[in-house]
């Protein structure tokens, strides 16, 4: 491919995480002529740096979210034969009225719940996260081209899309009767490079999250999934073939935002935050340096919200413009809610042509990328190696006992 090509389709798609994938089901289920736009490995941004489960807002965010992930998310996810984890509690902090509401629960006995705090069960679920981006893309490789994207802008109109296809050099340009911006940490940029700053593309924030992934065999640690706000620490279990992964976040409240961010989604690592998470992980899980065929390690990533609360949704219309949708973000049970309301704002601009043309590239080098704790740049270490890294007087303490 030397030139540039041309394909007509209805719904150009820009971003290959969870959001845009998402997206491309609903869509191509209605009879629309679709092609996704990826910049990477599908999932490789924000959906794979994610934990990996339905986050309800912590009873926080009102009933739309439990909701959604009760009566849309989850039968959707389960007819596709995800297997989802149903084991999520809360520690919340004292004198919250809304959490009273929540059913009582236990923790499993190595847990250490700080004094005088109760348990409460949640109704997040956790579940495989690259198995979800497998899932979604099964059978619609020769709906994504691999590429970078770059809206074509006539007056309020996106008349098309020029995808510089990745490897070859040569080019794409979709011809579309509408574009859907779901590029995860990569919109504000786009949106920005289209119409320039608004006071849309001003709500969406870009936050550093710190990642502390520890790995044991299966039957080593408990897969209960636990909010410990006291300690301002959350840790989502995933119960896998041959081991159980922790994803443990140190909570951070009234973070700062930052908007030159990769499109990869990836941070550089605080080693100050990655001590305290892991001091906060000691006092909810004391034995685990004694775990046998312990490997922890860590990452930083970005998420997307859109203002200060975590559960806001942008999905609209982007200002400036006449058939150019923002889908964000992907995290939470959104991606399911967004799609719904792309497809309404799609039906208003175009009827679906119900036919699928032939996209040149369309399915070349297409793979699913791998969780971060698998990328060769990530490094999996022992206990040993760890506390020699991130050294605390806590972590020496218990060394002793």
């Amino acid at each position: 491919m030397n030139s540039a090509t041309q394909a007509q389709v209805d719904v150009a798609i820009i971003g290959g995480g969870i959001q845009g994938l998402v997206a491309l089901n609903a869509l191509v289920d209605k009879g629309y002529s679709c092609v996704l736009v990826s910049d990477g490995d599908l999932g490789s941004g924000q959906t794979l740096h994610s934990h990996g489960y339905l986050n309800t807002g912590f009873g926080m965010s009102g009933p739309e979210l439990p909701r959604a992930s009760a009566q849309v998310v989850q039968p959707y996810l389960e007819q596709r034969g995800l297997e989802l984890s149903h084991d999520w509690v809360l520690i919340p902090p004292p004198g919250m009225p809304f959490f009273e509401a929540l059913p009582t629960a236990t923790l499993p006995s190595d847990f250490v719940a700080p004094a005088g705090f109760g348990v409460v069960r949640l109704p997040d679920r956790g579940l495989p996260k690259r198995r979800l981006v497998e899932i979604l893309s099964h059978n619609l490789h020769d709906r994504i081209l691999l590429g970078h994207a770059t809206p074509l802008l006539s007056g309020s109109r996106v008349e098309g899309v020029s995808v510089h296809v990745l490897g070859d050099g040569g080019a794409v340009v979709l011809a579309t009767k509408a574009i859907v911006i779901a590029a995860g940490c990569g919109s504000k940029r786009l949106l920005q490079s289209l119409v320039g700053p608004t006071p849309q593309t001003e709500r969406i924030k870009h936050r550093l999250v710190h990642m502390i992934c520890v790995r044991a065999p299966r039957g080593s640690l408990p897969t209960t999934s636990i909010v410990a706000m006291p300690l301002g620490l959350m840790l989502a279990a995933h119960d896998q073939p041959k081991n159980i992964t922790w994803y443990v976040t140190p909570m951070v409240m009234g973070a700062p935002s930052y908007d030159d961010i990769p499109g990869d989604a990836a941070g550089g690592v605080d080693p100050e935050m990655v001590s305290r998470g892991c001091t906060s992980l000691l006092t909810l899980f004391p034995r685990l340096p004694d775990v046998d065929g312990l490997l922890i390690g860590c990452y930083a990533g970005y998420r997307q919200d859109i203002g200060d609360q975590p559960g806001n949704r942008l999905c609209e219309l982007v200002e400036g413009t006449d058939n150019a949708i923002i889908a964000l973000p992907s995290g939470l049970v959104g991606p399911w809610l967004n799609a719904t309301r792309i497809c309404e704002i799609v039906g208003g601009l175009a009827d679906p042509s119900g036919s699928q043309p032939a996209v040149p590239g369309g399915g070349a080098g297409i793979v699913v990328g791998d969780a971060v704790e698998d990328r060769p740049d990530f490094v999996w270490m022992s206990w040993d190696e760890w506390s020699r890294i991130y050294p605390q007087p806590l972590v020496q303490g218990l060394r002793k006992t």
